[in-house]
């Protein structure tokens, strides 16, 4: 903390400003980490992505109670879409803003739910800078996953012992990997009557769990023959052939 805080104190001019990717975990903001704290507590220039369609971030209610008063807010617009031009003209934008605020010996701190490194915008801006910048500007900072947040919710393993566990990104080609006792599927909102109809199929046991440690959080292990149309954006699925000896 001491080192932030000092950093705030050297003139901008001799400064070396730095860009950090803080994961604020994934709602709850008593599971933020202690460094995540001390790095915004520094900040000068807080990141915020957000689509169109968002009114407020998640990320930003966590964070803000551990920033700097006259913490200065960069909203960088990421659309919601599939379109990978779009995105990229996006993600380009975004990191010329951030480059441009770290020119002027200003610190970044670009948040992201969970993990920066799992799924995150965090990502695409960092394989633009990582050419633009010297290695000691950038700083990646871990935070917890919704997974891991879910799994401990239901006091679920996500793996045991030497068993593998697969995170897929939906259920696109999910049969080949059927055969693995521990699958985490993530955005399931795209297809969520198809992830039903496999654990249906298969036999296994599943949690859904939707916008975790957050306002409107449902966790719950699905039914047999459960039919559900529709879930919020931020939802996943917990899934585990049945090994009830091992979960007791």
């Amino acid at each position: 903390m001491q080192q932030e805080q000092n950093e705030r104190t050297i003139p901008q001019s001799t400064r070396k400003a730095k860009l950090y990717g803080v994961g604020v975990g994934p709602g709850d903001p008593s599971l933020i980490t202690l460094r995540a704290v001390e790095i915004l507590q520094g900040m000068q220039v807080i990141a915020i992505p957000k689509s169109k369609m968002e009114r407020e971030s998640v990320a930003w209610e966590i964070a803000q109670a551990h920033c700097p008063s006259g913490v200065r807010i960069l909203e960088l617009e990421m659309p919601m879409t599939a379109d990978k031009e779009i995105l990229q003209a996006a993600w380009h934008q975004a990191a010329v803003k951030i480059k441009a605020e770290l020119d002027l010996g200003h610190s970044v701190a670009f948040l992201t739910l969970g993990d920066p490194s799992l799924y995150s915008t965090y990502s695409y801006l960092l394989a633009i800078l990582k050419s633009q910048l010297e290695p000691d500007q950038i700083e990646t900072i871990p935070g917890i996953t919704a997974m891991s947040a879910a799994a401990a919710r239901v006091n679920w393993p996500l793996a045991i012992g030497d068993d593998p566990l697969i995170v897929l990104p939906g259920i696109e080609g999910l049969e080949e990997y059927e055969q693995y006792p521990n699958l985490v599927l993530m955005k399931v909102s795209r297809n969520l009557p198809d992830v039903l109809n496999h654990i249906q199929k298969t036999g296994a046991q599943a949690v859904l769990a939707t916008r975790v440690s957050q306002t409107g959080e449902e966790i719950r292990l699905l039914s047999p023959g459960e039919v559900i149309e529709k879930v919020d954006y931020l939802s996943l699925v917990l899934y585990k052939k049945d090994r009830s000896e091992d979960l007791g």
